[in-house]
């Protein structure tokens, strides 16, 4: 049975009037699943992609230029070899127009944990610096000419997990303010959740998007993948062990492999608790909440302090 929690609101919206439609609760699990979905399998969506459809001149037909610059993105991941992994949002703005913010996954910089003896940073591939290059050149290649500032790249050299679910909330903070998650009646503390209080950004409007969909997710992170229980690029976790006597037997298998269980996420299993919607990592910085109590504390546990860090959430920037 799904323990169904709630929380104080840890994030303030602004106090302006929505004049435009909101992002749904629907929107908001699908870019949720997809993202705790990537989480497990340690694919951060921590470089971010904006693109300007305005300042490209093709603002009157996103869904073609949309779907074109996927594909190549697709193209430049698979010919490294790499997994394919984003999430996507809409928006409209008075200064730039029709744009669309994109959270990928790319390996970044920087030693693995326990290998750092091993680590040498001429023999690693700057898989960050080669995307942002490649991306700044699509629009240009597109419809041939200059575009300046029609995509802008940014995220850290190194992989870094907080940040993955802070250019998440990030691409909903065009919420729909009013939208209930859950009812005050089936709210432990007797207070309707908002879905505000699920997203770690103050509220803006999003302006009005004139297509069918407004956020979107790769298909290596969509419920058919989520369904099989790993992402595209993982099919090989899905293979069962085999012994071969030699190596011109028939393979055979060592032991009965049960089926690997479909993905579920913590949304979807009926938690609306910050605390547990997020790893402790991302809400220790930006929630500041105190942490759930541990169901087994160890006996020589300290209470420890929290890291104190600046409020990312105020800092009024366009972008993560």
């Amino acid at each position: 049975m799904a323990a169904l929690t709630t929380v104080i609101n840890p994030f303030v919206m602004s106090s302006s009037p929505p004049a435009s439609r909101g992002l749904t609760e629907r929107d908001f699990a699908m870019l949720y699943n997809a993202a705790e979905f990537a989480e497990v399998f340690e694919l951060w969506l921590d470089t971010t992609v904006t693109l300007s459809w305005r300042l490209m001149g093709v603002e009157e037909d996103v869904p073609t230029f949309l779907a074109a610059f996927t594909k190549c993105l697709r193209d430049w991941l698979e010919q490294r070899h790499l997994p394919v992994a984003w999430i996507y949002a809409h928006e409209s703005g008075p200064k730039v127009g029709l744009h669309t913010h994109l959270n990928l996954f790319v390996p970044g910089m920087g030693p693995i944990a326990g290998f750092e003896n091993l680590y040498n940073p001429d023999t690693v591939p700057d898989y960050r610096g080669d995307f942002r290059a490649w991306a700044r050149g699509w629009p240009e290649r597109q419809v041939g000419r200059r575009t300046p500032n029609a995509i802008r790249v940014r995220g850290p050299r190194k992989e870094t997990p907080w940040l993955h679910w802070l250019t998440t909330s990030y691409l909903l903070k065009g919420y729909d303010p009013y939208a209930i998650v859950q009812s005050a009646r089936n709210s432990p503390d007797g207070r309707a959740v908002l879905l505000g209080d699920l997203i770690a950004w103050p509220w803006r409007d999003g302006g009005s998007v004139p297509l069918k969909h407004r956020v979107g997710v790769s298909r290596s992170l969509g419920p058919e993948r989520r369904a099989l229980g790993v992402p595209g690029g993982f099919d090989y976790l899905l293979e069962e062990p085999t012994f071969q006597l030699t190596a011109d037997s028939v393979p055979m298998r060592l032991v009965r492999w049960p089926p690997r269980p479909a993905f579920r996420s913590t949304y979807e299993d009926g938690t609306r608790d910050v605390r547990r919607l997020y790893p402790a990592a991302f809400y220790d910085l930006i929630t500041r909440l105190p942490r759930l109590p541990a169901p087994l504390p160890k006996s020589d546990e300290s209470d420890g302090s929290r890291v104190e860090a600046a409020d990312i959430r105020a800092s009024g920037e366009d972008q993560p």
